[in-house]
This record gives structure tokens, C-alpha cells and sequence, in this order.
């Protein structure tokens, strides 16, 4: 069963986010580490059970992206990013959350007086061990779902390969940064993994997340025949969200 759901507008709480979803016939929200209401620390994990009872919906966590980075150069930043990331597994655990994203994180490039610049064979060597850790860290965790982001080509590429055929590693599909984002079709070659679906709308140049219909985004091309995953709709605004979900209904029929 499909199940639909979103990640919280930037001013609802918790208790704010499930009755809106229980008003609304949602299935799920999903909950963003990076936005200080949602962080492990700012909530209680027996009053979140509590409060999933209550309402009846359930809860999937988006791991921090802001405050996480694997694919970091500094063997300290990307230590401390396992250790963010284990710390929200624990979280999960504790309230019963089945699936927790994660980002991959980000090479930066360098403003010059020539302008920007950005070079990826400055970081293959780096990005090859930071992704075989990823891998030896993925090998059992079937909780863990991850995103597509950045551009995947090169090391990047084959390296995520070897992930998503060598673990128990998901995948949480993102239509918007697809359309945007180079080599992203990877994604798509492991339907079988995706787990979750975020669902939001650009115009072809740039990640805006748009509500559903105001872009250029074809979303039927991205909903695998007889998916029983996640639908999450990543506006963060709740009138997007409420138009969303009426064209996504239309969309599934």
C-alpha cells in the first residue's frame, strides 16, 4: 500500500504536524533533523510514541543534511557525521520509525578572480574512501535510505553501485533534485530499493520545491507500477502541501 505523507511545514511542531496530517488523511510525516523542532535532542522519544498513537500516523526521519557531510575531505568531519547519523539511528529505534534518508553530503568548489570553480577529479581519491566506508557502514542497515542529491558520475557512480548491489541500503527518490541534478537515472536502475519518494515541483533549472503542478516535472514517469512506498511531499508550507496532495490524488487515480 502506498502510503502519503509530508515533511511539516517550517512552523508546525510535532503535535501541530500529526493533528494536520490526521485532518487531512495523510499516512505519514516525515520529520527533518536539521529543523530544531525535529532534532533528536529538542524531542522525547516516549512523548513522540505517545503522540503517534494518538494520532494514528507514522513517522520516518529525514537524517540531518546540513550538519552531515560523508563525503568530506576531514576524516574528523566525516566521523562526526557517523556519529550524528548513528545517534538518529537510536532515535529511530526508539520510535519505531521505519526508514531514516540520509544525504551523501558535498564536494564545495572555490570562488576565484576567474569565478567559480569546480574540478571532480580534485576529489576522486577521497571520494573512493569515503564511499567504501559509507559501504562497510551500510552493509546491515536496511533502515537507511539514500537520497539522490549531488551529481553522480565517475567515482560517485560506481561507487553507489557497489552500494545499492552490495547492501541493504534504500534509496529515497527525489523527483525535484532528478530533474535537475546530472546521472540521476542510477536511481532509477534500483526501483526495487526505493523505499520513499519526495515529491516536489522546479521548472528544469534549479531545486525551487514547488507545489505539485507548477513546474515542469511529469510525476507519473517517476511512480514505479505497484510501489508500496513512501509518497512525501517536501514543501514545507502547508497551503503547498494541501494543493499537492490534490493533484498527486489525481495523479494515482
Amino acid at each position: 500500500m502506498v502510503m502519503l505523507g509530508f515533511q511539516p511545514s517550517v512552523d508546525q511542531k510535532l503535535e501541530e504536524a500529526l493533528k494536520f496530517a490526521k485532518a487531512n488523511n495523510f499516512d505519514h510525516i516525515e520529520i527533518l533533523m536539521d529543523h530544531p523542532y525535529y532534532h533528536y535532542e529538542s524531542l522525547n522519544s516516549a512523548a513522540v510514541l505517545e503522540l503517534k498513537g494518538i494520532y494514528d500516523i507514522e513517522i520516518i526521519i529525514h537524517a540531518s543534511a546540513v550538519y552531515t557531510n560523508f563525503l568530506s575531505v576531514s576524516s574528523v568531519m566525516r566521523k562526526a557525521s557517523y556519529e550524528e547519523l548513528e545517534k538518529t539511528l537510536k532515535f529511530a529505534e526508539e520510535i519505531d520509525s521505519p526508514l531514516v534518508t540520509i544525504h551523501l553530503g558535498w564536494n564545495p568548489g572555490f570562488i576565484t578572480s576567474r569565478g567559480f570553480i569546480f574540478k571532480e577529479e580534485w576529489y576522486e581519491k577521497t571520494n573512493e574512501r569515503a564511499l567504501e566506508e559509507l559501504k562497510r557502514f551500510l552493509v546491515d542497515k536496511e533502515i537507511v535510505a539514500i537520497e539522490n542529491t549531488i551529481s553522480v558520475k565517475g567515482v560517485i557512480e560506481r561507487k553507489l553501485r557497489e552500494i545499492f548491489e552490495e547492501t541493504e541500503a534504500k534509496i529515497t527518490l527525489d523527483v525535484g533534485h532528478y530533474n535537475v541534478k546530472e546521472g540521476h537515472g542510477l536511481f532509477l536502475e534500483y526501483e526495487e530499493k526505493i523505499a520513499n519518494i519526495h515529491l516536489h515541483d522546479n521548472r528544469g533549472e534549479y531545486d525551487e520545491h514547488l507545489p505539485l503542478g507548477e513546474g515542469s516535472i511529469d510525476f507519473k514517469a517517476f511512480i514505479p507500477k505497484n510501489y508500496k512506498g513512501y509518497l512525501t511531499l517536501e514543501l514545507r508550507d502547508e497551503d503547498g502541501i494541501l494543493i499537492s496532495k490534490k493533484i498527486l490524488e489525481e495523479i494515482l487515480g
